[in-house]
């Protein structure tokens, strides 16, 4: 079985550089309730961040500022996050650090950090281009680390 791969933005209009890492200290990403569909998607990115399978992975980025890390969601979301009202949290484990401070410059995808999207899934067509693009320049890592093999 193929894991899933998602982008999680937590964007500069709403988290400063001092939240991002506050937010890895404690092991857990956010998105806020009203983050609506992207597209003509059935359900909004919020409804996906909840519905997410627990052991999916994510790489989280400050917008198109810097990646972090790559984490695997360890548990449900919280409908009441401490982060303030209509935050939804996740709690993860810490899987790959970025080695990057690097802005994303490649293709403009859904999925990509350029892009205006907050919690995005990488779709399977799109898992050897997210393999290039991100995970082998930001993080120094092939989809071999994740049991998928070339």
């Amino acid at each position: 079985m193929q894991p899933n791969f998602w982008k999680l933005s937590q964007g500069t209009q709403h988290f400063s550089y001092a939240e991002i890492i506050e937010s890895i200290a404690h092991g857990l990403v956010y998105v806020h309730k009203d983050t609506g569909a992207k597209g003509t998607s059935a359900s909004s990115q919020a409804d996906d961040f909840i519905s997410a399978p627990v052991g999916d992975y994510f790489y989280l980025t400050h917008g198109n500022q810097g990646m972090y890390l790559i984490g695997q969601f360890s548990g449900p979301a919280n409908l009441f996050s401490k982060y303030g009202d209509g935050w939804l949290e996740r709690p993860y484990k810490f899987v790959f650090p970025a080695i990057t401070g690097q802005s994303y410059t490649g293709q403009h995808k859904w999925w990509a950090p350029s892009d205006n999207s907050t919690f995005t899934r990488v779709h399977s067509g799109d898992v050897r281009l997210f393999e290039r693009e991100i995970l082998e320049p930001h993080f120094g890592v092939s989809l071999a680390k994740f049991g998928i093999a070339g």
